[in-house]
């Protein structure tokens, strides 16, 4: 009966659509990433990063200041309201200047969300006190061993319940790819898993954008080796980018389903 439900929810969303009844590409947007940093101290093996060099050369392992500062200005413009993320395939506490960048934000952002999305390997009492006072809003701690590392642990003891939910949300990853694998994805093709998986329907992906360390808006978190570019920030503002009609048209089809591209027809959720 619960798979009957799950095809059926499926087939309603996609029928939704592709008859235009859901239409959330055009407009902004909600959320983004943005990567500072490619390196990440972590081989896991469900993670592209364990099989593949991020970026290859040493120029793009850290984002430049002035490409951070462009980005800060374009979402500035657009008064942006939404959630900002400092990561994607690197480790964003290995950047020395996270907490800076993480004031710099809030100062020009006041009404973000900043999630800080980290491995916790080194997170510590004071990095996450000094985090807060910057002004990120919570942490999601990517659990990759069996055990939390030992800073995150300390962390929260320190805080009561409430906090806890407020403040800090745990995703065990280990046991996930050990059991269900309902976690994980194939990362367009990059990771093999063993669980028999489905295209995503409506995906939501593409309602986001990604920026990579050289400023470029690349078409998703799974896009790890930066294949699919639709612009960079140095050279047009990003909303123009995210509006761009040719940009509209390639996530409005995979939202519907029409998965055009090989990423697109490698990825497995």
């Amino acid at each position: 009966m619960k798979t009957f439900i799950q095809l059926w929810k499926r087939k309603i969303k996609r029928i939704t659509a592709n008859v235009g009844i859901i239409e959330p590409i055009h407009g902004s947007f909600k959320e983004i990433e943005f990567e500072t940093t490619t390196y990440c101290n972590r081989k896991c093996e469900y993670c592209p990063d364990s099989k593949f060099e991020r970026v290859g050369a040493e120029d793009g392992r850290y984002m430049k200041e002035e490409v951070f500062e462009k980005l800060l200005k374009d979402l500035s413009v657009m008064g942006f309201k939404g959630m900002i993320a400092p990561h994607l395939y690197g480790e964003p506490l290995t950047d020395p200047r996270l907490v800076d960048w993480m004031a710099r934000i809030r100062k020009i952002l006041p009404h973000a969300i900043i999630k800080i999305v980290t491995n916790g390997d080194y997170l510590n009492e004071n990095k996450y006190t000094e985090l807060i006072n910057a002004g990120a809003d919570y942490f999601c701690v990517s659990k990759h061993s069996p055990e939390l590392p030992q800073g995150v642990v300390s962390i929260l003891n320190k805080l009561n319940e409430r906090e806890q939910l407020k403040k800090m949300r745990i995703l065990d990853y280990y046991e996930d790819y050990r059991n269900k694998q309902a976690m994980l994805n194939t990362r367009g093709g990059d990771i093999h898993l063993k669980k028999k998986l489905k295209h995503p329907v409506c995906c939501q992906y593409v309602l986001y954008p990604v920026v990579n360390t050289f400023g470029d808006v690349i078409l998703c978190c799974n896009d790890f080796h930066s294949r699919y570019v639709s612009g960079n920030i140095m050279d047009r503002p990003l909303l123009e980018i995210w509006q761009d009609p040719k940009n509209i048209n390639l996530r409005t089809r995979i939202y519907k389903g029409r998965f055009d591209l090989p990423i697109c027809q490698n990825c497995w959720l």
